[in-house]
């Protein structure tokens, strides 16, 4: 990840949380992640709640979003009673959308809008750029003028945003948070706010917001999940994955900078420092070019084949997340591959994992030439045969003929 990341809004839309809702009925268990059968396991980053209760064949094995309302978990769910509902938004960045600030101060309140907890402007970070003494810039990411970064450090905007998670976690319907933009990169050194007189520097910055991820921690039930958005590529010593079950890996593939090994490794580091179940979502998207990238799709829901507790996210990107018309692919819900026989090889830029049921197969480098004795169809083209060839940079996933 560079500084030139685009970093990821949640667009909550949302009618203003009353008391009974925020005290809803509706109950989920937390899923298991043993998927013996392994499927395709589908994804939903910062879903669009009206597509997909409108788009009613569309089946997901993890949603995430800003809020559920108890009768909008309990219709997601008797779509597809497995599915987990992650909810929340960030810790140390906010939009500047009069919309969202309500959302987040009005469930940081328990539903009142005008309750104490509010967003001043000392909790801020911001610069001194003219040397006067004066805080007169707001931190902000590149590209990024609406979004500012919070103060971790800043006793009020803990309380506030402890309120929100607290709130948000132990709602019935919820079965964990998610926690966007999580941030390992100083764009913010040398800033400070008007509630905590010592600027920030890279390494205080990390610090910062390891404590404020512990405390939020604290506030979660231990039978619920903590899910973190910190891009593809997380550097490998971050003490964030003491606290989280699993991540996002947005822009997977895309423009960021992670080709599919430094991808791989990344969801492997994930797998293998956070806490149980470990989960991963690739979340793949057309580098907002609004134009699907087939090879791009195909190697991304196969790369999330090659390991275990993964998930397969696909939207527009970070100008349009969540959408659910475009995106949804029947054809590989309930796709059984069987037991995996074995972790995933990687030989001559080919990678590759076999199940009892069928194998994945990436090409990188090279073209991969792939041959079977018995007809096969490869789910990602529909293409049959006894032999394949698979293009470099492309992906696909075979089954038995006589499994269609």
């Amino acid at each position: 990840m560079t500084t030139k990341r685009k970093f990821t809004v949640i667009c909550v839309v949302f009618v203003l949380i009353a008391i009974l809702s925020i005290n809803g009925s509706a109950v989920h268990t937390i899923r298991a992640q043993e998927n013996p059968q392994r499927t395709v396991r589908l994804a939903l980053w910062l879903a669009k709640k009206d597509e997909l209760l409108a788009h009613e064949t569309a089946n997901y094995d993890l949603v995430m979003t800003g809020w559920f309302e108890p009768q909008e978990a309990a219709a997601i769910e008797e779509r597809y009673p497995s599915v987990s509902l992650l909810s929340g938004l960030t810790h140390t960045w906010v939009w500047d959308n009069p919309g969202w600030l309500q959302f987040l101060v009005t469930v940081a309140n328990g539903g009142d809008a005008n309750g104490p907890l509010q967003i001043t402007e000392d909790m801020y970070l911001m610069f001194d750029d003219n040397g006067d003494g004066a805080l007169d810039r707001r931190c902000s990411p590149p590209g990024w003028a609406d979004i500012y970064a919070m103060d971790p450090r800043h006793p009020q905007w803990q309380a506030l945003i402890l309120a929100f998670y607290d709130t948000v976690a132990h709602q019935p319907q919820h079965d964990g948070i998610v926690i966007d933009m999580l941030d390992a990169y100083p764009f913010c050194d040398g800033a400070q706010s008007g509630g905590v007189a010592v600027p920030l520097d890279a390494t205080t910055w990390i610090t910062a917001q390891d404590e404020l991820l512990s405390l939020i921690q604290d506030h979660v039930p231990d039978d619920k999940w903590i899910i973190a958005n910190a891009g593809h590529d997380f550097a490998a010593d971050s003490p964030f994955p003491a606290h989280l079950n699993g991540y996002v890996l947005e822009n997977f593939l895309g423009s960021w900078g992670a080709d599919l090994p430094e991808g791989l490794a990344s969801a492997q580091r994930a797998l293998a420092t956070t806490q149980a179940p470990h989960i991963v979502v690739f979340a793949v998207d057309t580098d907002d070019t609004g134009i699907v990238d087939g090879p791009r799709f195909r190697t991304g829901i196969a790369a999330s084949l090659l390991l275990d507790n993964t998930y397969f996210a696909f939207d527009y990107g970070s100008r349009d997340h969540g959408g659910v018309a475009d995106w949804w692919r029947s054809e590989y819900d309930h796709i059984v591959l069987g037991e995996p026989l074995g972790p995933f090889t990687f030989d001559a830029g080919v990678y590759r994992r076999d199940f009892a049921a069928g194998s994945v197969i990436i090409a990188t480098e090279q073209a991969a030439s792939v041959q079977f004795d018995a007809l096969h169809t490869n789910l990602l083209t529909g293409e049959s045969g006894t032999e394949f060839t698979i293009p470099p940079g492309d992906a696909g996933i075979m089954l038995p003929a006589d499994e269609f």
